[in-house]
């Protein structure tokens, strides 16, 4: 390992960045996806049987692969960034779980670039889509981007290419049996244990309902009104030829086409989160400004009214129009 070097050091190439500097937009979007590829990768490694779950990583991830930016330079025109662990300390004695995610992360991601490479250790369909979402980058202006883990005598080399992009959707995609793609505006999602589906509505035509698996869970909940695409295997109506269901391979979001479609959003004000609290009717009394009554007094002449208001007399002409010389009909 070479001490001057930092530990995780990427470099980007192409037009959108330059030497020494890259769009703060492409940079905050590779970091959170790279982020999702080492918590998913870990969540692999550790035994689990998604790396998808709705909610936060375990704690022990999050810790062994926090990385701080320590450095911003640049090649011949490239943007070099260098990262080192947040945490050195291991919290397991007998292995660096934080070392392995990082390693394990970078040698698969050459495997999966090639058309017939088993995944690797510590992939599964989750880490893929994350890497997937990192690989937006090359519509973006960006080119290549070069990984160098510092870890080692001989450190872990490999890169990430348009190409490799390409061969990682399609693993995404799985077999191409009746394969459609579908974009538009994700609008309602069931996350019900056996009713896992949501509804896509195109700029034009009819809604189609996708259906997704617990490994989707996460993408399809993040994507909640976003402009998405949707890759799937169809069902189609065999009298109007039209999509009648998409099971989802892929879902991923749109940002350049979010002003599509913008009627269809939800209006008004969202529920207060107070509404799925159950408050007590004090704190009820206290949200909507009722205080206690100083003088039963006040409630006096209020209800029922007067004796001889004539509501008595209307309603019997109501239900009794002929006794009261009404019209029968």
């Amino acid at each position: 390992m070479n001490q001057n070097e930092p530990l995780l050091k990427i470099r980007f190439d192409g037009k959108a960045v330059g030497p020494g500097k890259i769009p703060v937009s492409h940079l905050l979007r590779f970091l959170y996806n790279l982020n999702k590829v080492l918590q998913r990768t870990g969540r692999v490694l550790m035994g689990n049987t998604e790396s998808v779950r709705r909610g936060q990583p375990p704690r022990n991830i999050k810790e062994e692969v926090a990385l701080d930016l320590v450095l911003l330079t640049h090649g011949s025109p490239a943007a070099i960034l260098g990262f080192e662990r947040q945490q050195t300390q291991t919290s397991f004695p007998d292995m660096d779980l934080g070392m392995e995610i990082l390693e394990k992360a970078m040698l698969g991601l050459a495997a999966i670039q090639e058309a017939d490479k088993a995944l690797p250790a510590g992939y599964d369909t989750g880490v893929l889509m994350a890497w997937r979402d990192a690989g937006t980058l090359f519509s973006r202006g960006v080119e290549r981007i070069d990984f160098t883990l510092n870890h080692r005598d001989t450190p872990v080399v490999t890169s990430f290419t348009p190409n490799g992009f390409e061969r990682i959707q399609e693993r995404i995609k799985g077999p191409q049996i009746n394969i459609r793609t579908i974009e538009g505006r994700l609008l309602m999602a069931d996350f019900k244990e056996h009713g896992t589906r949501c509804r896509v509505h195109p700029s034009v035509g009819d809604p189609v309902l996708c259906l997704f698996d617990e490994e989707e869970k996460d993408e399809v909940l993040e994507d909640i009104l976003h402009y998405v695409r949707i890759v799937g295997e169809a069902k189609e109506d065999p009298v109007t030829g039209k999509i009648a269901s998409i099971k989802i391979h892929d879902i991923e979001r749109l940002e350049d086409r979010e002003d599509e479609a913008v009627e269809l959003l939800p209006q008004g004000t969202p529920i207060s989160r107070d509404f799925w609290e159950s408050p007590t009717l004090d704190e009820l009394a206290q949200s909507q400004h009722v205080e206690p009554l100083a003088d039963v007094r006040a409630l006096f002449g209020t209800w029922p009214g007067e004796d001889d208001d004539g509501f008595e007399a209307s309603i019997y002409e109501l239900r009794h129009p002929n006794a009261m010389g009404g019209n029968p009909s």
